[in-house]
C-alpha cells in the first residue's frame, strides 16, 4: 500500500499494539459477562504503554546529545560561511564599491544616466559588487538536519514520558476521593494490572530523562532564529552524510558529524510495507478493542447485564440496565465499516454511533453513517490524538479511554431522562437548586457527588442542550503544559463528568455552534 513512511511506522506500531485483540477474539468468540470480566484481568489487554521500551537506551542517546550540545551552541553562534559575490545595479547613493567594471558599464548604458552636462555624465544607477554571507554550505545543511532530528527525537520522547508520568500519577489510588465514580478505582485496578510493577522502577529514570530532554529543547529552540538555521529552512529533505574537510578537521563540526552518524545509525525505523490486507485487519482489530472497551465501561458505570448469558463478539448485541435506564450496545455495519450503536432509554431513547477510525478520511466515513443510520450523535474514535482533533481519543495506550466512553454514556443518560429524579452518575437523589435555577430553567443538583445538570439554549441555532458542572469546581491554574496535556488534565479535574467541552475556566462550550454562551 502506498503510504508515507512515517504513517507506515505508525500503522506498524498499531498493528503490534492490537494484535492481542485478534488472538483473544479468535479464542473467545462467545462468552458471558463474568468470563469477559475475568479476561480483562488475565487475557484481554485494554491498556499498555510500549512494553518493550528501553529507558536505559533512551537515556544513553540523550547523554550522547548532551555531550555534543556545546558544539551545537558554538556553531549557532559562529558557523562556517562562504562569501557570495554578486554584480548588481544599485542607485548611486547605495553604491559602496566602484571599479573599472563600474566605469565601463556606465559608459555603455546610457539608460542609467540621470543627466549629461558639459560633457560629464551624472549617473542615476551604477554597477557594483555586493558580498553576501552564504550559510548554505553542505556542512551547515548537515547541521540543520541534525538539529531537526534532535528536536523531533526530543519532542517525541517528551510526549511519551509526560504521558507515562501522567498515567503513573493518574493510577495512584486515593481511597478518600469522593468525586470519582464509585466503580472508578475498581475499573482502574483491573486494567492497570502489571503496569505499576513494570514501570514504578523506571519512574525516576523517566523523570530524569524528561528533564534532560526539556533542557535540550530549551537550549536549541531560542537559537533557531540564528541565520545558520533560518537561512537554511527550505532545503532538500534528504541530506546524505559524507565526510568533508570541515567535518573532519574542525572541532565543533566534527562533533556534529559524529552525532549525525550516530542518529543515522540508531534512528532507522524499517518496517515492511503495509498492505491493504494488513490495514483491513488492523481496522477490524481496533473496532473489537473499542467494542470490548465499551462493554467494560458500561459494566463499571452502574449498568449491569445478565452475567451468565453468552454473547457473540462478532455478531454483537448486549443489553444493560440501571434503575429506570436501559443501555443497549450493538454492532452496525455500513459498507464494510464497523461501528457501535449505544442506545440509552429512560423517558425517551438517545442513540450514539461510535465510529472507530484509523485514517484521515473521517468526514467521508462519518457522512456514510449519517446517511445510513438515524441517531442523535455520531462520534469518531481514534487511537491517537494527531489523527483528527475532533475525534475522541480511545486507544490502548491511554488508560482513561474507558472514562471517555463513560462520559458519552453519561451524556446519553441525561438526554434520555426527563424526570430528573435520580442522579445518573452516583445513583443518589437529585434536587432542584433554588439559588441557581431560573424561571422555566431549573438546575438539578446531587448533594452526594455534587453533580449539577443545567439546561440551556443555543443563541445562534435556537437548539436546546444540557451541560453539567461540579459544585464548587475551581478554574484551572495557568501552566506551561502542551495543549494535549492541558486537555487531559482538564478532563481529569472534571472527573469526566462534563457532557460538553469546556474552556479553560470550565465554562461549557455549546455543542451546536462551538461557542461559549452566557450561562448560569
Amino acid at each position: 500500500m502506498d503510504l508515507p513512511h512515517e504513517q507506515q511506522i505508525q500503522l506498524a506500531k498499531l498493528i503490534d499494539d492490537y494484535k492481542e485483540i485478534a488472538a483473544f477474539r479468535r479464542a473467545r468468540r462467545r462468552l458471558n459477562y463474568m468470563q469477559f470480566d475475568y479476561a480483562v484481568v488475565n487475557d484481554l489487554t485494554l491498556f499498555m504503554i510500549e512494553p518493550e521500551f528501553s529507558f536505559e537506551a533512551l537515556e544513553q542517546r540523550i547523554d550522547v546529545i548532551l555531550g555534543a550540545l556545546p558544539a551545537i551552541k558554538r556553531i549557532f553562534a559562529q558557523p562556517f560561511i562562504h562569501l557570495k559575490q554578486r554584480n548588481v545595479i544599485l542607485p548611486v547613493e547605495s553604491v559602496r564599491t566602484v571599479n573599472n567594471d563600474t566605469l565601463n558599464h556606465i559608459a555603455t548604458h546610457s539608460e542609467l544616466w540621470a543627466d549629461v552636462k558639459n560633457g560629464e555624465i551624472k549617473p542615476d544607477k551604477l554597477l557594483t559588487i555586493t558580498y553576501e554571507d552564504n550559510y548554505g554550505i553542505y556542512e551547515n545543511l548537515v547541521f540543520c538536519k541534525l538539529v531537526d532530528n534532535i528536536l523531533a527525537f526530543s519532542r517525541s520522547n517528551i510526549r511519551f514520558l509526560k504521558e507515562m508520568i501522567y498515567t503513573t500519577q493518574t493510577i495512584e489510588f486515593n481511597l478518600l476521593e469522593r468525586v470519582n465514580h464509585l466503580n472508578y478505582f475498581l475499573a482502574l485496578g483491573k486494567i492497570h494490572i502489571g503496569y505499576s510493577q513494570n514501570y514504578a522502577e523506571h519512574y525516576g529514570t523517566a523523570v530524569r530523562c524528561l528533564n534532560k530532554l526539556q533542557f535540550i529543547v530549551n537550549t536549541i529552540v531560542p537559537r533557531l532564529k540564528r541565520p545558520v538555521y533560518k537561512n537554511n529552512k527550505h532545503r532538500h529533505a534528504n541530506v546524505k552524510i559524507h565526510k568533508t574537510n570541515i567535518l573532519s578537521m574542525h572541532k565543533e563540526y566534527h562533533r556534529i558529524y559524529k552525532l549525525a552518524l550516530y542518529f543515522a545509525h540508531n534512528n532507522q525505523e524499517t518496517v515492511a510495507n503495509i498492505t491493504n490486507k494488513d490495514l483491513v485487519a488492523l481496522i477490524k482489530n481496533y473496532y473489537y478493542f473499542c467494542q470490548a472497551l465499551c462493554i467494560f465501561a458500561a459494566g463499571h458505570f452502574n449498568f449491569v447485564c445478565n452475567v451468565t448469558k453468552a454473547f457473540d463478539m462478532s455478531k454483537f448485541s448486549l443489553d444493560f440496565a440501571f434503575k429506570k435506564w436501559s443501555l443497549r450496545l450493538e454492532r452496525i455495519t455500513v459498507d464494510d465499516w464497523r461501528a457501535l450503536a449505544v442506545t440509552v432509554k429512560k423517558n425517551k431513547p438517545y442513540k450514539v454511533i461510535l465510529i472507530p477510525s484509523l485514517l484521515n478520511n473521517n468526514d467521508a466515513v462519518l457522512q456514510k453513517f449519517k446517511d445510513a443510520v438515524n441517531a442523535d450523535e455520531y462520534i469518531v474514535c481514534s487511537p491517537y490524538e494527531d489523527c483528527d482533533p475532533t475525534a475522541v481519543l480511545v486507544g490502548i495506550t491511554s488508560i482513561e479511554s474507558f472514562r471517555r466512553v463513560q462520559q458519552i454514556i453519561l451524556r446519553a443518560m441525561i438526554y434520555a431522562d426527563e424526570g430528573r429524579d435520580e442522579c445518573p452518575f452516583c445513583n443518589s437523589k437529585l434536587t432542584v437548586n433554588g439559588e441557581l435555577s431560573t424561571e422555566g430553567s431549573p438546575v438539578y443538583e446531587c448533594l452526594a457527588c455534587r453533580t449539577q445538570i443545567y439546561g440551556a439554549r443555543c443563541s445562534e441555532t435556537d437548539k436546546p442542550y444540557f451541560y453539567t458542572k461540579i459544585a464548587g469546581q475551581k478554574p484551572r491554574q495557568e501552566d506551561d503544559d502542551e495543549q494535549w496535556l492541558e486537555k487531559r488534565k482538564d478532563e481529569s479535574k472534571m472527573y469526566f463528568r462534563n457532557i460538553t467541552e469546556t474552556d479553560d475556566q470550565f465554562n461549557p462550550v455549546c455543542p451546536h455552534c462551538g461557542k461559549v454562551h452566557e450561562t448560569v
